[in-house]
């Protein structure tokens, strides 16, 4: 009884670790990381910063 018990936790671990394994892959397979990074959170921070006051003067 216990052998089957752990046999489907290992199992279920197998499938839990492969579908991770499988969404690194494609994400480092498509650079994807960097395309979110450039097409979401760069603009997000121009807008940011682009719309801070800068009231410095060189003297």
């Amino acid at each position: 009884m216990n052998m089957k018990l752990a046999a489907k936790v290992l199992a279920k671990v197998g499938v839990i670790g492969f579908v991770g394994f499988a969404a690194t892959f494609t994400i480092y397979f498509f650079n994807l990381e960097n395309k979110l990074i450039y097409y979401v959170v760069r603009p997000l921070l121009n807008k940011h910063y682009d719309s801070q006051v800068r009231d410095k003067r060189i003297v």
